[in-house]
């Protein structure tokens, strides 16, 4: 089985779930035939846990907010780590509370074990961007990235994507685009317009390989954490019809089957002053 589209939901409307070591999780994205998922995790003060299990799936960690200490690394505010699988260590202590931003990889995938890769930390805020070599069509966005993790063999590639305030083009309509891999975002700021409605800070997709999507637009600006699960560059095929830029769209999620109503819910607006 594979994860199923989802186009967009925005998490705060998804309930935390106890687990027995005192943290709460959010489970947004799975696939129903292994291990693989994307989930957010909240660590209370006082947390610790132990080294991780030798037969632990790879696991990819974003700190959302607060402190968190992986054996004696302290991992901030948007601090990005990767543990391979067989990875000897891994425990996390938190003093203060923490949330974090979790992709788990399928416990079969080769390509996050020991053998093929190493652990990964970095402290992405001193991180330069790079505006390199992204797509002309999506000049208006004005994008950079950050790129945190080359999967071995292809295999997938993690990164930071930015874009500045007033991202919308003169002209009225623009293309849609597929990728030939999977694609997930989770937005850490700002706000981005889609045909679905109007993604806000939380917002979350998942999208297959051959998913038409787009066209995208940003009056405010936006900043997300990106993956490319099956291919290490996103690679996008243009449509030859032009679509209506999204401004305004309603919310219309596209979601699998089963999802709960409440996870449906449209964002109010926030009051700006």
């Amino acid at each position: 089985m594979a994860r199923p589209h989802i186009e967009f939901v925005q998490t705060q409307n998804i309930a935390w779930a106890e687990r027995a070591d005192g943290s709460q999780v959010k489970v947004i994205s799975h696939d129903p035939g292994s291990t693989d998922a994307t989930m957010i995790l909240r660590l209370p003060a006082g947390f610790s846990s132990g080294p991780r299990g030798q037969d632990e799936p790879g696991l990819e960690f974003f700190v959302l907010d607060g402190v968190v200490m992986v054996d004696a690394l302290v991992c901030t505010r948007h601090a990005y780590g990767f543990i391979p699988q067989g990875w000897r260590g891994g425990a996390m202590t938190c003093t203060s509370g923490a949330t974090l931003l979790l992709f788990r990889h399928a416990r079969d995938d080769r390509d996050t074990h020991v053998q093929s890769c190493g652990a990964i930390a970095l402290d992405t805020a001193r991180m330069p961007w790079n505006t390199s070599t992204y797509d002309a069509r999506l000049g208006h966005l004005r994008l950079a990235r950050k790129i945190l993790r080359l999967g071995p063999n292809d295999s997938g590639r993690t990164f930071l994507l930015t874009g500045l305030p007033h991202g919308v083009p003169d002209q009225m309509h623009l293309p849609t685009e597929t990728h030939h891999h999977c694609e997930e975002a989770f937005m850490l700021q700002g706000e981005m317009w889609a045909p679905e409605g109007r993604m806000r800070q939380g917002s979350y997709f998942f999208r297959p390989p051959g998913i038409v999507h787009g066209p995208h637009v940003s009056e405010t600006g936006f900043m997300q954490i990106m993956r490319s699960p099956g291919s290490n560059r996103v690679i996008n095929q243009w449509s030859q019809d032009l679509q209506p830029l999204p401004i305004g769209a309603p919310y219309a999620p596209i979601v699998p089957d089963g999802t709960p109503p409440e996870w449906l819910r449209p964002m109010d607006d926030m009051p700006g002053y």
